[in-house]
């Protein structure tokens, strides 16, 4: 079958109370950059590549001040982390009231999830519910955020050449996400 069943998006604000801001160079931090650097980012890796701007470990508690970025973006490294539930409250911890999180991770029904042998854990549409007011299950951390916004993408070629995706499947997933 060539549908991928891809990329659950996650965004998170912080729901706490107001934080001193941060006298920082960067606002906005990108956590796993690898090869993409984005201009105007802290761009963090846990590898010294040519553009990262600072090496991290994502195991250990972030070398930040409170409230130090209003923006936090990662796309594929939750997956990659042992002690996830830790990290997600440094990051809550870093990131400004109001402040935005956006973290795109692989569903776990995307063959990739479970055949990379690095990843540490799935993730599904409720995955984040867990770290909400609004979740059932909410009571393993003290740490909350709201979710603004959440969505399964479906992608028929997705590759360093071309992407194409799949709307109609996104769109009615997303619609009808228990069903999937």
């Amino acid at each position: 079958m060539l549908l991928r069943a891809y990329h659950p998006r996650i965004v998170a604000e912080s729901a706490i109370a107001a934080r001193p801001p941060a006298a920082e160079r960067w606002r906005r931090i990108h956590l796993g950059c690898g090869r993409d650097i984005r201009p105007g980012w802290l761009n963090a890796d846990r590898v010294p590549l040519r553009g990262v701007d600072v090496v991290l470990d994502l195991e250990a508690p972030l070398p930040f001040r409170d409230g130090a970025f209003t923006e936090v973006f990662s796309s594929h490294v939750l997956e990659h982390v042992d002690r996830f539930l830790p990290l997600m409250a440094e990051l809550h911890r870093v990131t400004a009231a109001g402040g935005r999180q956006r973290h795109v991770v692989p569903h776990l029904s995307f063959f990739g999830s479970y055949t990379d042998p690095t990843h540490k854990r799935f993730f599904g549409y409720h995955s984040f519910d867990y770290l909400s007011d609004a979740g059932d299950y909410n009571f393993y951390t003290p740490v909350r955020f709201r979710i603004v916004e959440r969505q399964i993408r479906f992608y028929w070629i997705n590759n360093a050449r071309r992407r194409v995706e799949g709307r109609l499947l996104t769109w009615l997933i997303n619609r009808v996400p228990r069903f999937y």
